[in-house]
């Protein structure tokens, strides 16, 4: 269990800072930045490690039923069309309130369900003393993301950039459309779920054709990458159409935007890796356990960012306080859902040794 944490708190660090460089990418439009990102984070990056790491791909995936693969790309799909709608959220709502609104939903959908959604012959903890302490750790978890997103509204406010342009309908609109995409969005950690607790790739991948557990996580990724790949391709080619911003990828001074976006692209995708071995390693309760550690943990790390490049200049001291509460909160909340994991884990093992002993005594 250690090294599964320890691995999700690495990952966390990752998806943290991976938007750092966006910061810095002078001479990209928006598209360009994201468009180029998603391209190379959910395209090129996958399909090069996958097809060069994973030994006897082709026949993993002929092990697995198609169902599974189907519903997989159908909740990719789902989430890149979050990950949209979210950037259209930013727009109308703000940072700090589609920040919070999106996370909090996401965390509460893709920590809940794959305690419920649980393989076939599997108990869920849901009703149980350990799934109570997860349950509560993640409402604090969650109440710590409603809090963070409060302390970036009354920085916003305390600096002079609230709501003054927007009127109630954007408003609205703006939540509405945030809180969808986050629905949507929640596709990833779903598609993992399916594909490695229920359609078994990684397992597959590991114990019938010797991939190392890590290496044998790509091949679950692979096809919620593609999922992605196509409805972010969709939208970012048409935004880049539409503003005429391609050629900006051509342009001699952008060579230096060119390789933060390749390093954006390098830091998610690795993070989404040591995500999946994290999930390996905490064993069944990894996509709820391990998923409350990633998103928790890349918040906390991207508020500290914040902080270094000095988006929290200004602000007052009351956002500060509610912050430094917020994240104080988050890691709390994390502390809990990790304590119920260990004593999930420890009366596996408790229940294993008494049949055993039942068994040996069988025999004697």
């Amino acid at each position: 269990m250690s090294l599964g944490i320890l691995l999700a708190f690495i990952s966390a660090l990752l998806l943290g800072l991976y938007a750092l460089p966006s910061k810095y990418t002078q001479g990209f439009a928006w598209e360009n930045t994201w468009g180029g990102f998603f391209f190379l984070a959910n395209f090129v990056i996958p399909i090069i490690l996958t097809f060069t790491m994973v030994d006897h791909l082709w026949e993993i995936y002929a092990q697995i039923p198609s169902w599974i693969f189907f519903t997989m790309f159908g909740l990719s799909f789902c989430w890149g069309i979050g990950n949209m709608l979210w950037g259209y959220s930013i727009n109308s709502i703000g940072m700090a309130l589609a920040f919070s609104l999106f996370l909090g939903v996401i965390t509460s959908i893709d920590t809940i369900l794959p305690l419920i959604l649980v393989p076939e012959g599997q108990e869920t903890v849901i009703g149980t003393h350990v799934g109570n302490i997860m349950l509560t750790g993640i409402a604090i978890i969650v109440f710590g993301i409603a809090l963070n997103g409060y302390a970036g509204i009354l920085r916003d406010k305390s600096k002079g950039l609230d709501e003054k342009n927007r009127d109630s309908k954007t408003i609205r609109q703006g939540i509405i459309f945030c809180v969808i995409g986050a629905i949507c969005a929640a596709g990833f950690n779903l598609s993992y779920h399916t594909g490695n607790n229920l359609g078994k790739i990684g397992e597959v991948a590991e114990l019938q054709f010797g991939n190392e557990p890590w290496i044998a996580r790509l091949a679950v990724l692979l096809p919620i990458f593609m999922g992605g790949t196509l409805s972010t391709m969709l939208f970012y080619g048409y935004r880049l159409t539409k503003n005429n911003t391609w050629k900006n990828y051509t342009k001699p001074e952008v060579i230096t935007a060119i390789l933060l976006v390749i390093l954006m692209a390098v830091f998610h995708d690795s993070a989404l890796v040591l995500y999946g071995l994290a999930a390996y390693h905490l064993g069944e309760l990894g996509t709820s356990v391990g998923f409350a550690i990633l998103e928790t943990g890349a918040i906390m790390i991207a508020n500290i960012n914040g902080i270094l490049t000095k988006e929290w200049k200004g602000a007052s001291k009351k956002s500060i306080t509610i912050l430094v509460i917020s994240l104080s909160i988050l890691f709390l909340g994390v502390l809990i859902v990790a304590k119920g994991n260990y004593i999930k884990i420890e009366n596996d093992k408790l229940q294993e040794t008494t049949v055993e002993d039942v068994s040996t005594s069988t025999k004697r």
